[in-house]
């Protein structure tokens, strides 16, 4: 094992030498190169985490190996790397026992333990809730509440088996705007953002805050903390975020036509 390099890495990918930019992850050099390697928590959007561990990998020196986490690994030059190898496919199929276990309701989890030979998991399910029965704890809620959004309204509660997404003490987050990023980026169906009666529910988060309603056709089409967090941060837009997206879309056809009018009244 050669020192990383701040420049371009060459290291066999599969018996295939391939590059890798500085600072490039494994995962990233393999899913440019049309290698499937499954991984439940990562987000192009998002810094990895590295918390479903199903991307591992094994890297090879010589007599030597050992297994990391592909989208944190960054290779060293001539690192030679398994994404398929026996050992790769023993760890992810325990690591699949254990999700399956864990998360009898995720079809994601069963197709890919059928996958990898795994037809039934060993473990005892263990009691849980509705959300800890579709939760894989990946933590990208958590990660684009924090990293995009910049709420950090969720987060872990309680350890081993126990382990949750929810909010500080279980109640609804003075954090959160409703902006639904975290609803978006589960990869699992595990949370939920519903419209009932003019205000957003999301049920497993024991979150339900009053929407705004668009001043130009009255209906309500956003969380109304998501519109004055917005309205914070661009001033000089204010009045855009108080209508719905079809209203701004005919405000901006409205434009675009004037727009046209006056200029083929100056070509006349």
């Amino acid at each position: 094992m050669t020192m990383k390099s701040e420049q371009e890495t060459t290291f066999v990918l599969n018996g295939q030498p391939v590059k890798a930019g500085p600072g490039e992850t494994v995962l990233s050099v393999a899913r440019r190169h049309g290698t499937d390697i499954p991984a439940l928590c990562h987000h192009p959007a998002l810094a990895d985490y590295g918390a479903c561990r199903l991307c591992v990998v094994e890297v090879k020196w010589n007599n030597r190996s050992k297994l990391v986490t592909s989208c944190l690994y960054t290779p060293y030059e001539n690192d030679g790397i398994e994404t398929n190898s026996p050992r790769v496919r023993a760890t992810r199929r325990l690591l699949l026992e254990l999700l399956w276990a864990r998360c009898p309701d995720v079809e994601a989890v069963r197709e890919l333990a059928h996958e990898y030979g795994v037809e039934k998991p060993r473990f005892q399910t263990p009691t849980s809730t509705a959300l800890d029965r579709r939760c894989v704890l990946c933590g990208l809620c958590i990660r684009v509440c924090a990293e995009v959004i910049g709420q950090h309204a969720i987060g872990y509660a309680h350890r081993g088996v126990d382990r949750e997404v929810t909010t500080p003490f279980t109640e609804t987050s003075e954090a959160c705007i409703g902006c639904g990023a975290c609803v978006a980026v589960c990869p699992t169906g595990a949370l939920h953002m519903d419209v009932v009666q003019g205000e957003i529910v999301m049920r497993e988060l024991n979150t339900r805050m009053p929407m705004a309603g668009c001043k130009g056709c009255g209906r309500p089409f956003a969380a109304a903390r998501q519109v004055a967090k917005a309205r914070s941060r661009m001033p000089a837009n204010g009045d855009a975020f108080d209508l719905c997206p079809e209203c701004k879309r005919a405000v901006l056809c409205q434009k675009v036509e004037k727009n046209v009018f006056v200029e083929s009244q100056k070509n006349d």
